[in-house]
């Protein structure tokens, strides 16, 4: 029963669904009392805790992923989660010798989560104090730091690493690189800038119509420029539409005036040439994440990838190309003679799944912050049976409290609360 409302939480439903859902399977289950959704909810919360603070295996070969979380009310949440590389190389090598044309990634569960640390004040010191303070607690010097280019981030990283005995090195998150490398192309680009005007006034025009099927994808406002491959094969795809138009089965659809839908959407045709140059560097974009998530930083990837994107000559995907190969010249070479992952990308999931197990709340940080440590687990037997007989509801409390304070939901109802005292309605 344990397993199974965790499996529930942990694919996306939430405590209380769970219960729901339990209480509906137990005449089917074998044994075992359905739970509550607030005895559930500690169940995954110790989990997230024993996780946290269990002892990592010490070794001089781990890899820190940093990176920030943040929500509604004050500070940030700082995260630390990490990989060995020999299990890093050792898993991408048997995922690229059964499927070498595929994009190797990192599951939750191959990481371990060091730290989730609330700071009020998120500066480079504070960063390079808590990193200072995890390998004092935990033994263990990593090889290699791997963050996004967030300032303070990126600044608290170099801190730590200035101590020459120390020999950890920092590496950037290649993702954010070539967001940044294309963001650099089109920001004032006044062919971009007409698209989306044209597309967004598409969009608002074709809602309430029989041509809402084709609606272009929305741009998401974080990370905005890491998120562009869905709108520019739209616009392929909305192109060979035009060229031979195919309804669908829909009788308005089936209906509808060829000659309307191409005025309609005739505007995406003055944006061809455009399209085919976005097209082209956002394929040059693939080859290098690619290439990064599979191999690396090592010494021989500027070598091995540059023949690759050889054949893009035009602007702008010539222009992201270089920065992207100088990028990757400098990671490479910060990385020494080891082989150093590059993609923080499985971080960022992870992150959004804690986010999901919150419930994307506006109470800022809560208790429920420890799934994300709960959703890299394997959720055996043998693991859930060392976590609750190591960590107790009253340890989750006491760590909240120390860790976390006050949600804005327990600070609102106390003031609140208070003042209504004497106050009568009606």
């Amino acid at each position: 029963m344990i397993r199974l409302f965790l499996a529930f939480v942990l694919a996306a439903t939430g405590f209380r669904a769970a219960g729901r859902a339990l209480r509906i399977a137990a005449p089917l289950l074998p044994s075992g009392t359905p739970p509550s959704a607030n005895g559930g909810q500690f169940w995954l919360l110790r989990l997230g805790l024993y996780e946290l603070t269990r002892r990592k295996e010490p070794a001089d070969d781990w890899v820190w992923l940093i990176d920030h979380t943040i929500q509604t009310g004050k500070g940030k949440c700082f995260l630390v989660a990490g990989v060995r590389l020999s299990a890093w190389n050792a898993l991408r090598e048997a995922a690229l010798g059964v499927a070498p044309d595929e994009s190797f990634a990192l599951k939750h569960q191959d990481l371990s989560v060091f730290l989730i640390e609330l700071m009020e004040s998120s500066t480079a010191e504070g960063v390079r104090q808590q990193l200072e303070d995890l390998s004092a607690q935990t033994g263990i010097t990593p090889c290699a730091l791997l963050s996004d280019q967030g300032a303070d981030v990126r600044r608290g990283a170099e801190l730590f690493c200035q101590s020459a005995a120390r020999g950890t090195v920092v590496v950037f998150d290649i993702a954010h690189a070539v967001a940044n490398a294309i963001k650099r192309q089109l920001n004032g680009d006044p062919a971009w800038e007409r698209f989306l005007s044209d597309a967004n006034q598409f969009k608002t025009q074709v809602r309430q119509t029989s041509c809402a099927f084709l609606i272009p994808p929305e741009l998401k406002n974080k990370a905005r420029w890491m998120n562009l491959e869905p709108l520019i094969a739209w616009s392929r795809r909305v192109a060979e539409f035009l060229a031979d138009p195919q309804p669908g089965l829909d009788k308005a659809q089936a209906d509808m005036d060829v000659e309307t839908l191409k005025r309609k959407l005739g505007w995406i045709t003055q944006h061809a040439e455009s399209i085919a140059r976005w097209s082209e560097m956002m394929a040059a974009a693939g080859i290098i994440l690619k290439y990064i998530r599979n191999q690396g930083y090592h010494s021989r990837a500027y070598r091995e990838l540059q023949p690759r994107l050889r054949a893009f000559r035009s602007r702008p995907a010539r222009a992201v190309v270089d920065e992207c190969l100088n990028f990757i010249r400098q990671q490479s070479e910060q990385s020494g003679r080891q082989r150093v992952l590059g993609s923080s990308e499985v971080l960022e999931s992870l992150i959004g799944k804690g986010k999901h197990i919150q419930g994307l709340n506006k109470n800022g940080y809560t208790k429920s912050i420890l799934g994300l440590a709960a959703a890299v687990t394997d959720q055996s037997i043998q693991t859930l049976q060392a976590a609750f007989s190591a960590v107790k509801v009253a340890d989750v409390v006491s760590w909240t409290r120390t860790h976390l304070g006050l949600s804005l939901q327990a600070q609102r109802q106390r003031a609140l609360t208070h003042a209504l005292i004497g106050t009568k309605i009606g």
